[in-house]
């Protein structure tokens, strides 16, 4: 099943999410810094859906040409929350990609999915980008509802697919949960 599509339109208006919680830093990711704990982040969040090895951290974040930087919240000289910059002229141009945002379960609720959604956002426009994209999965209504706080606006058809019966079960699911 293909991911849902969002988008934002412009990139002016960014929210400010404010201080970080005590104890933790946001900051480019960089090559002395721990990709294990990046990995487990990232199969925690998505329930191990994927390998999250070193060697897949590498391949899918830290060297893949389409990734132009990696933000991750630390805490303690872990990596406990990240999100990632990509660049695909070819598809998306002057697009900025929001990918794989996820947060540490026992780190879940402190506001750092949104500080990393703002530095992202940033990102995009230091690189000169004029809208930015994402994708999600219809199951992670939390993120869903930031990421409509951020202005970002669903798209009801993916490459010739009609999204509306199931972004109307998404909206339903975020509605009857408050």
């Amino acid at each position: 099943m293909k991911q849902l599509l969002m988008f934002r339109l412009h990139l002016e208006n960014i929210p400010s999410t404010g201080p970080m919680p005590t104890g933790y830093e946001v900051r480019r990711f960089g090559p002395d810094d721990d990709i294990h704990s990046l990995g487990e982040t990232l199969n925690l969040a998505f329930d191990r859906e994927l390998d999250w090895s070193p060697a897949q951290v590498r391949e899918r974040l830290t060297e893949a040409p389409d990734v132009r930087a990696i933000y991750a919240v630390f805490w303690q000289g872990k990596a406990v929350a990240t999100t990632s910059s990509r660049y695909i002229p070819e598809k998306y141009p002057d697009t900025g990609v929001v990918h794989w945002v996820a947060t540490h379960p026992d780190h879940l609720r402190k506001g750092l999915g949104t500080v990393l959604m703002e530095r992202v956002l940033r990102d995009f426009v230091e690189n000169g980008d004029r809208e930015a994209l994402l994708e999600t999965d219809d199951h992670r209504l939390p993120a869903i509802k930031r990421y409509l706080a951020f202005g970002f606006l669903p798209l009801y058809e993916n490459d010739g697919e009609d999204l509306r019966t199931r972004w109307s079960a998404v909206f339903q699911a975020i509605g009857s949960r408050g």
